[in-house]
C-alpha cells in the first residue's frame, strides 16, 4: 500500500492506481506536437512528449508543457453566455445552448432578411477540417465573406508564387547542397527539434538571412547575413546581379522557360555590391561570399518564413525577388531546388471539393477584393484587413453581424477602430475557450473545448493521417469547434444536410473520400500515408506553368492586370522624413518558444519567463538614451505611445526594436497605423513599422 501511494505521487501509473497514459496533441500553436498526457480518475496530472517514434519525438517547448494549466485555467468559459451591459465590459450571464442558438438563429436571420447574407461575416477555424466546415456554412447560409488567418500572413506566400510560377513552392531541402534560411527561426516552432538535414550532419551549406542573431543563425548557420529589415530584396537583386555578372545563369532554363529575364537583368543591373552594402548593411565582401557559397554547393533551395514576409509594406514583391533566385539559376522544378506544389493532398482535395459543393453563387464580391485585386484573385476569402473599413463605411454594402470562431483583434493594427467597429454591429457572436478582449465586445460567447477535450483527425506535412480520441470529459458545457458548426447549421442553414448531419458525419464522410475509415484509423497504432503519386522533378516544367505566358514569369503579366509592378521590385521600407522623425524600426509578432498571441499570457508558468511587456533594444541604442535594463520605456508612434521594460539584447541590431503582441497591458496594436499594408496582398506590415523611444 505505500508502495502504491508512492508511485500515485509520483505520477507513474502502475497496476495498483488509475493513472493511465493517454496521446493526444496540443492546439495551443498550429505545430500540433503530440502529448502522452497522465490521466487519474477523468484529470489530467502530467504532459510530456510523445515516447511513441511514430508520433513524436518526446520532446515538447515550454508551450507544450504548460497543456495541463491552459486546459484547466480558472478563465476558461464553461457554458454560453449573454451580454448583459454596455460591450467592451465584459459582463454577461450563464445560459442554456438552445437560448445562445435561438438567439444566434433569430439575431443572424434578423440581418439577413434586413441587409443580406452578405452582411454576415464568419471567421476562423483552426485545422483545415474546421475551417472547410465554416466557409461552407457561410456559404450555406448564404455569405460571401468568410475569412481566417491565411489573410493576414499565408497570402503573401501564395500570390508572390502564383504571379511567377502558376502555384506556390516549398524547399527539397533533404537533398539541397545550400539552404538559404531567409527569416527563419526554427527553432521558435514547435518542439525545437531541427531537421537534420539543416544541420552539419549531412554536409550541405546553410545561409541564414535574418536582422537578429538567433539560436538558428549561431547554431545552423555556416554564414550569417545579419541584413537591415525590410531590404531582403534589395539583397535578392544584388545576388541575382553577381550571378548573371559571373555566368552563373542557367541559361538553358532561362531561354527555354523563363519570361522577361533581359527586362530583370536591366532593373538589377543598379545593385552593385556596394549599393547594396548602402542598403542592407550587408558587406560587398559577404555578398561576394554567399554567392560564391551558393554556386559552389548547389543545388539550392530557400525556407522562407511565410509570415515575416507577408508582414511586410512590400512583402509579395520582396518574396517574388527572392524565388527568382531559383529561377535564374535553375533551382526550380529539380531535385534539391524548389518544387512547385502541384499536387493537392488528398485531403485537401476532399475539402475543397466540399466547400466547393456549396460555393457562392453570387456577383457580389467578398469583403476587401475591390482594394486588393490581388488578394482576391488567388483566394477566395475576404480580406479581414479591410473588414474595419467596411464596417464604417457600408460600402460597397454594409456589414452588420459577424460569427467569429476565435477572433483575436490584436492580429491588426490599430486595433481601437476595431473595437469601435465591434460596438456598432447589431450582433456578434464569438466561440473561444477563454473571454478575450475581442470576446468581451460579443452578445453571445460559446464555449469551446481544448485539444485534450475533443476527436480529431490529424494531418502531418509528411501527409500522415492518425486520430486522436478525447482523454477528458468537456469542462463544463463546451462543446467541439466543429460540433458548434453543425449546431448553428441546423439553425442558420437547415438545408445544409451534411453540415446538419453531424460532425461524425462529416469525418466519416471525408475519410470515405480519402478512402478512409474512422473506425479502421481508430484502431491503427500508427500514423497512416495519405495515398499521393510521387512527383517527379521536372514534371511540371515540362507541361507549362498556369501563367499567361506558360512560363516562369520574372516580368508578371498577372501583377500588371491587378495594376502592380511586374517586376519584384525594390522599395525602401520607410521614407527619410519618417526616419527623422521615427527613428527607430519597429517590428511587432517576433515569436518566443513561450508565447503565442494571447493565449499564454494568462499561464502563469509562461508569464514567468517574461513577467512584463518588454521592448527588445541593442545596448549601443540604449545607452545613448540612458536606458538600462529592465527600465521602464515609451514607444511613440504618431497614433501614440505604450509603456514596457527595457529588454537589452545584442540579438538585435542597432537602430531596430522588437515587440511581442497581445498584452492588453501594453497594446502595441493600438498605436500602429491602420493602412501601413501591402499593398498586392492587404496584410498588416506588422514587421516594419517606425517609432521613437525614450526613458520614462
Amino acid at each position: 500500500m505505500r508502495e502504491n501511494k508512492r508511485y500515485q505521487g509520483a505520477k507513474i501509473p502502475s497496476k495498483d492506481n488509475h493513472i493511465r497514459v493517454c496521446r493526444t496533441v496540443c492546439d495551443i500553436c498550429d505545430a500540433g506536437c503530440n502529448i502522452d498526457a497522465y490521466v487519474d480518475h477523468g484529470t489530467v496530472i502530467k504532459v510530456m512528449g510523445c515516447k511513441n517514434p511514430a508520433y513524436g519525438n518526446g520532446y515538447l517547448c515550454a508551450r507544450g508543457h504548460a497543456n495541463r494549466q491552459y486546459v484547466y485555467h480558472e478563465d476558461r468559459i464553461k457554458t454560453p453566455l449573454r451580454r448583459k451591459g454596455p460591450r467592451g465590459e465584459g459582463h454577461f450571464e450563464p445560459i442554456t445552448w438552445e437560448e445562445a442558438l435561438d438567439e444566434i438563429e433569430k439575431r443572424l436571420g434578423i440581418c439577413k432578411k434586413k441587409y443580406s447574407a452578405n452582411s454576415v461575416v464568419f471567421t476562423g477555424g483552426y485545422n483545415e477540417w474546421t475551417r472547410a466546415a465554416l466557409q461552407r456554412l457561410a456559404y450555406s447560409f448564404g455569405s460571401v465573406n468568410y475569412g481566417s488567418a491565411y489573410c493576414t500572413k499565408k497570402c503573401g506566400a501564395v500570390i508572390a508564387s502564383g504571379v511567377a510560377a502558376g502555384c506556390t513552392c516549398h524547399p527539397d531541402i533533404h537533398h539541397s547542397g545550400v539552404v538559404l534560411m531567409w527569416g527563419c527561426n526554427i527553432y521558435n516552432k514547435g518542439n525545437t527539434v531541427v531537421d537534420p538535414a539543416l544541420t552539419q550532419k549531412r554536409g550541405a551549406k546553410v545561409i541564414a538571412i535574418d536582422p537578429r542573431t538567433t539560436f538558428s543563425t549561431y547554431h545552423l548557420a555556416d554564414l550569417h547575413l545579419q541584413i537591415r529589415p525590410g531590404t531582403d530584396a534589395a539583397l535578392a537583386h544584388g545576388l541575382a546581379r553577381l550571378f548573371i555578372e559571373k555566368g552563373w545563369v542557367n541559361k538553358n532554363y532561362v531561354n527555354q522557360h523563363v519570361q522577361g529575364f533581359f527586362e530583370y537583368r536591366a532593373y538589377i543591373n543598379d545593385y552593385t555590391p556596394e549599393y547594396v552594402e548602402q542598403l542592407t548593411g550587408i558587406s560587398a565582401a559577404q555578398l561576394e561570399t554567399a554567392a560564391h557559397m551558393i554556386m559552389q554547393n548547389g543545388p539550392m533551395s530557400v525556407m522562407i518564413a511565410d509570415g515575416a514576409f507577408a508582414q511586410m509594406p512590400n512583402g509579395v514583391q520582396t518574396r517574388r525577388a527572392i524565388e527568382a533566385l531559383c529561377a535564374i539559376t535553375g533551382n526550380y522544378d529539380v531535385r534539391g531546388g524548389m518544387l512547385p506544389d502541384v499536387q493537392r493532398s488528398a485531403c485537401k482535395q476532399v475539402l475543397e471539393e466540399f466547400v466547393a459543393e456549396i460555393g457562392h453563387h453570387t456577383r457580389t464580391l467578398p469583403i476587401g477584393a475591390q482594394k486588393y485585386p490581388a488578394f482576391a484573385r488567388f483566394s477566395d476569402q475576404c480580406q479581414l484587413t479591410d473588414l474595419v473599413r467596411q464596417l464604417r463605411c457600408a460600402t460597397p454594402y454594409p456589414v452588420r453581424a459577424l460569427c467569429s470562431f476565435g477572433l483575436n483583434i490584436y492580429d491588426f493594427t490599430n486595433d481601437s477602430s476595431w473595437t469601435d467597429a465591434l460596438q456598432n454591429l447589431d450582433f456578434f457572436v464569438n466561440v473561444d475557450l477563454f473571454m478575450t478582449r475581442t470576446a468581451k465586445y460579443a452578445d453571445i460567447v460559446l464555449p469551446a473545448c481544448s485539444s485534450f477535450e475533443r476527436e480529431m483527425i490529424h494531418i502531418t506535412p509528411e501527409q500522415k493521417i492518425y486520430y486522436t480520441a478525447p482523454i477528458i470529459a468537456p469542462l463544463g458545457e463546451a462543446r467541439a469547434d466543429l460540433d458548434i458548426i453543425c449546431d448553428l447549421a441546423r439553425r442558420i442553414a437547415p438545408e445544409d444536410f451534411r453540415l446538419c448531419s453531424g460532425a461524425q458525419y462529416l469525418y466519416d464522410y471525408w475519410l470515405l473520400n480519402m478512402n478512409f475509415s474512422l473506425d479502421v484509423l481508430k484502431q491503427s497504432a500508427v500514423p497512416t500515408h495519405l495515398p499521393r503519386e510521387l512527383y517527379r522533378p521536372g514534371d511540371y516544367t515540362k507541361k507549362g506553368y498556369k501563367t499567361p505566358s506558360g512560363r516562369y514569369e520574372l516580368k508578371s503579366q498577372t501583377m500588371a492586370q491587378l495594376g502592380q509592378a511586374m517586376l519584384p521590385e525594390y522599395k525602401e521600407p520607410r521614407s527619410e522624413e519618417t526616419k527623422r522623425e521615427f527613428p527607430f524600426v519597429l517590428s511587432v509578432g517576433n515569436r518566443q518558444t513561450f508565447g503565442f498571441h494571447s493565449r499564454t499570457h494568462r499561464i502563469e508558468w509562461i508569464r514567468a519567463m517574461q513577467v512584463a511587456p518588454a521592448v527588445e533594444m541593442h545596448p549601443d541604442d540604449a545607452a545613448q538614451l540612458d536606458i538600462k535594463q529592465g527600465d521602464t520605456v515609451e514607444i511613440k508612434t504618431e497614433f501614440g505611445a505604450v509603456q514596457m521594460l527595457a529588454q537589452l539584447t545584442r540579438g538585435i541590431q542597432p537602430g531596430m526594436v522588437a515587440v511581442l503582441p497581445n498584452y492588453e497591458e501594453a497594446d502595441i496594436c493600438a498605436i500602429l497605423p491602420e493602412e501601413h499594408v501591402d499593398p498586392c496582398s492587404g496584410v498588416s506590415a506588422l514587421r516594419i513599422m517606425s517609432c521613437d523611444m525614450r526613458k520614462v
